[in-house]
């Protein structure tokens, strides 16, 4: 965790100190003044309906030792320690940017429209075998999240592994702007975000933003799974001295053998090992992802005798893909998010799943512009193709889904009614997808078929 002098951080930040000794130190930041603890920096964010600067006097009483002030807020309370900013979110990528330059470790940085935060964890997974690694908890991928996964790094960290998102063009140049990188990854570019930024090409101009702070020798690894990503590579200036690496179709690294079942998948990938890998997840998408990992793990100096175990046991984040055992059947929960991509990819794999009856529970997926009902149709007609025997969806655009698929369908008005007509499979030898954008929490009826089980 942080820990810097108040004259080292004002300085990082360009700030001015007010009511506060130069040479008392603080350790670690929030932006939450219910998680200040004695000696933080707590930083006040200007929301649209909540301001942290009247949050004040509850961090002093809670041990703060110093608060970010934006000039625009001015005066600071008196008896308030204070590092007067021009703008809070600013100084924190600045002062993120001076505790990463200290600490220094062999940094890595992963976008993509999807599979960014599981390729996470597995990169995660591999360098920790090797050396003391921190990595992005929850969604912290944003220009308030990843200066605070950079804050919550220890002094002694030798690897950090920070998953960058974004919504439009310059999100990810800022992020890079607080981080060098030595490697760079981009999982698969998809069509979230579709709505702010057109294309699929100019999504991935905005995740080949991830470039722009590459050191030199430093390694750009890509998911090589459509023209836009190589458009939008075709239109940088490369760095000569940097080592682009493809993975997927079309390249030498593209996984086979794909065997799904109860427990997890296995798959195989000859021209880093002659052995299976096995990962503890049952969409087959997640091959991608632990081949992204790997070859993270090659650029980055992981032994190759570390890397089976590695993947192995890797500790996924929960609601991307988990198999989990309900009675006789199973369930998939992917309900993290959904796209259109995702939601195919999801399906394929629940079709790989020995089941006497194969069921998609799907919900909406969201921000996908004016083509968003013609989306959704497609899929039911994908899930039918794909030969789902059951569907069942709730949410308005997934009535399109539900209207397309040709087959055994109910579309529900509540989640209640779902989660009933969905119990009675519990005993039916059923394998079951459920999934949907994360607003629509689709891990509810995950969670309600599963209420008393162990699941061991």
């Amino acid at each position: 965790m942080i820990t810097m002098k108040l004259a080292d951080a004002a300085d990082a930040m360009g700030g001015q100190l007010v009511h506060a000794d130069l040479n008392t130190e603080f350790c670690g930041v929030s932006t939450d003044s219910r998680k200040i603890e004695p000696g933080m920096l707590f930083v006040p964010i200007a929301g649209a309906r909540v301001d942290g600067h009247q949050f004040a006097d509850q961090v002093m009483k809670n041990g703060a030792h110093v608060m970010l002030w934006q000039k625009d807020h001015l005066p600071v309370p008196e008896g308030v320690p204070a590092i007067v900013v021009e703008d809070s979110i600013l100084a924190m990528g600045r002062l993120a940017k001076a505790w990463l330059a200290k600490v220094c470790p062999y940094t890595i940085g992963i976008t993509g429209s999807n599979g960014k935060t599981s390729t996470k964890d597995f990169v995660a997974a591999l360098f920790s075998s090797l050396a003391k690694t921190y990595k992005t908890q929850g969604n912290h991928n944003n220009e308030i999240g990843l200066p605070l996964t950079v804050f919550e790094m220890d002094a002694d960290t030798k690897v950090l592994i920070l998953e960058m998102g974004m919504e439009n063009r310059g999100e990810i140049a800022y992020l890079c702007s607080i981080a060098p990188l030595d490697l760079a990854l981009i999982t698969s570019i998809g069509s979230a975000h579709m709505e702010n930024l057109g294309s699929k090409t100019n999504i991935a101009r905005a995740k080949c933003e991830i470039t722009t702070s590459l050191k030199p020798d430093g390694s750009l690894i890509y998911h090589n799974d459509g023209q836009e990503i190589r458009q939008a590579l075709s239109e940088l200036s490369l760095d000569p001295s940097w080592t682009l690496i493809p993975y997927g179709e079309k390249t030498e690294y593209d996984p086979e053998n794909l065997k799904v079942t109860r427990k997890g998948l296995s798959f195989e990938l000859k021209a880093l090992d002659s052995d299976p890998f096995q990962i503890p997840s049952a969409n087959t998408v997640q091959a991608y992802n632990a081949t992204g990992a790997l070859l993270a793990a090659k650029a980055g100096g992981v032994p190759q005798k570390n890397w089976q175990d590695a993947l192995a046991h890797a500790a996924l984040t929960p609601m991307r893909g988990d198999l989990k055992v309900w009675k006789n059947s199973c369930i998939l929960d992917d309900t993290y998010k959904s796209n259109p991509e995702a939601a195919r990819s999801a399906i394929s794999t629940l079709m790989e799943i020995p089941a006497n009856v194969h069921i998609a529970v799907l919900s909406d997926m969201l921000d996908l512009g004016p083509e968003e009902k013609a989306i959704h149709a497609a899929i039911g007609q994908y899930a039918h193709d794909a030969g789902v025997d059951v569907l069942f969806t709730w949410g308005p655009l997934s009535k399109e889904t539900s209207a397309a698929f040709e087959g055994t369908k109910q579309h529900f008005e509540t989640k209640e009614d779902l989660l009933a007509a969905l119990k009675p499979y519990a005993l039916e030898n059923a394998a079951i997808l459920v999934k949907g954008s994360r607003a629509m929490a689709m891990d509810t009826i995950v969670n309600g078929c599963l209420e008393g089980e162990s699941n061991e």
